[in-house]
């Protein structure tokens, strides 16, 4: 992406309006251009009429959750820098597998915003951004559902799977018409986010110590 300075073209996916909106003031007044989205599948819709150069995305939505939204960015459009945000996840918490490259926890301040979104356009756009066909696929499971239907990235075809106990975790399986390896792992619908320390931690102005990891990685941080 080259240099700090410039207009970019941002995309901002938030299902609390509120946030969404106070994001995109922030984003807009750092000069750039913003778009916004309220959940994965309108985010898809605003990526087809305009790519953007670096997306900013909620995890838990409902709809189509940012678990899912950014594995199909990763898969399909490797070249978009994608920060993960989310008020319920923070340190060791992060789930594993997120396909971005990096994470903000909505908590840690605009500081914190600030700072990543200047990593994001000192970023190199040959980087390595890992092997996207190892990029999870994730499922939203309700919990007493006894079988998965994954959808095969390569044939395209669906796969009925018995649903494992545990969430969060990179599962990998084989396409019973293809043969190709699949990864994917198990997500539950989330209640709202703690919308008030959310839009606290990013109305605050004064300078937060950072606790972000570093860019993340698929499959790991």
């Amino acid at each position: 992406m080259g240099s700090s300075t410039g207009r970019r073209r941002l995309l901002v996916v938030e299902d609390e309006a509120q946030i969404r909106s106070l994001m995109s003031q922030i984003l807009t007044a750092l000069g750039h251009e913003v778009r916004a989205a309220e959940d994965g599948l309108s985010a898809l819709k605003e990526i087809r009429e305009s790519t953007p150069d670096i997306i900013l995305s909620d995890l838990n939505m409902p709809g189509m959750s940012g678990f899912e939204l950014l594995s199909v960015v990763r898969r399909r459009l490797p070249g978009i820098y994608v920060i993960a945000t989310s008020g319920a996840y923070a340190g060791s918490d992060i789930p594993r597998g997120i396909a971005a490259d990096a994470y903000y926890a909505k908590a840690s301040g605009i500081q914190a915003l600030v700072s990543l979104l200047s990593q994001a356009l000192e970023a190199d756009p040959t980087r390595d951004r890992g092997d996207a066909e190892s990029t999870p696929i994730w499922i939203c499971r309700e919990s007493e559902e006894k079988h998965l239907v994954i959808n095969c990235p390569e044939c395209l075809r669906n796969s009925l799977q018995a649903s494992p106990d545990t969430i969060q975790t990179i599962h990998r399986t084989t396409c019973h018409s293809c043969g190709s390896v699949i990864h994917y792992a198990i997500i539950r619908p989330m209640g709202a986010e703690a919308s008030q320390a959310n839009l606290q931690g990013l109305s605050s102005i004064a300078p937060k110590r950072r606790a972000i990891a570093p860019p993340i990685r698929t499959l790991g941080f």
